[in-house]
């Protein structure tokens, strides 16, 4: 266990420079959507009372007040780079080890005990930096609401507080949904960690031949069994649910355990 906690702190020291500065980007990218929103609208509602010789109230209801679900319809797309920074850092993490003149991996391969902690360290600081990327999402959604309330006028305001349709989904006050995100993050997680140490493990042609296997494997289990319960037409939805989280599950069983065996019995100094 003491070992387990020195290596997660470790992964997190090497990588803390780098999230920092990503999550503070991100941050600001999103706090200046807002504030370039609320601009764009002013603008718009000023050149048309220009333009069409209009009152204020005039332009406005003709062009309609900015609610703070417009401000804020970026943000899914800056979230989408925040998952694919996401996934490039789970598959970093691994082969940055093997990259450089000291070749890190090595000493981790040497030390005593289970290889195991070796992937939980690694696994543990990507869980703790998905669950700190969804935290301070948040925060910066509500910053960004308060931003956006002092900076508009009332007059052009919609009042309401709404997020677009892709943040209610990914960000929802329900505490089983933002479990449900945070499992399948770590799914993705568990799975691309295996694909790597597939690659390490057998190197060149064959270790493609087996990722391209786990992939066709994955999306035949998928699919297969979405096609194999609508035909069947014979569960309810609860059960179809129940059926598709216990296949999840296992599977996510699975990409540990192969990924463990491959560390334990394949990978070699």
């Amino acid at each position: 266990m003491k070992q387990y906690l020195m290596l997660t702190n470790e992964e997190l020291k090497r990588s803390w420079k780098m999230i920092v500065s990503v999550i503070l980007a991100m941050a600001s990218i999103e706090i200046l959507i807002i504030v370039g929103r609320v601009i764009y609208h002013e603008r718009q509602v000023k050149e048309y009372m220009s333009y069409a010789k209009l009152s204020e109230s005039d332009a406005i209801e003709t062009i309609g007040k900015l609610s703070f679900e417009q401000a804020n319809s970026y943000f899914s797309y800056v979230i989408m780079i925040g998952i694919v920074l996401v996934i490039l850092y789970a598959i970093q993490i691994w082969y940055r080890d093997w990259l450089g003149e000291s070749k890190y991996i090595y000493r981790l391969l040497l030390l005593p005990g289970s290889r195991a902690k070796i992937f939980f360290a690694k696994w543990t600081s990507l869980a703790l930096v998905i669950i700190s990327f969804i935290g301070l999402q948040w925060v910066v959604i509500q910053l960004s609401y308060v931003v956006f309330n002092w900076l508009i006028k009332d007059d052009y305001r919609a009042s309401s507080f709404n997020m677009s349709m892709a943040l209610k989904q990914l960000y929802t006050m329900n505490v089983v949904d933002l479990l449900l995100i945070v499992l399948v993050s770590l799914f993705v997680v568990s799975f691309l960690f295996m694909l790597v140490l597939l690659e390490r493990s057998y190197r060149k042609a064959k270790g493609l031949i087996f990722i391209i296997l786990e992939v066709a494997f994955l999306l035949l289990i998928t699919v297969g069994n979405m096609y194999v319960i609508e035909k069947l037409d014979i569960f309810l939805s609860q059960e179809i649910s129940a059926i598709m989280v216990a296949i999840f599950v296992l599977y996510f069983v699975y990409t540990i355990w192969k990924s463990l065996r491959l560390l334990k019995w394949k990978i070699s100094v």
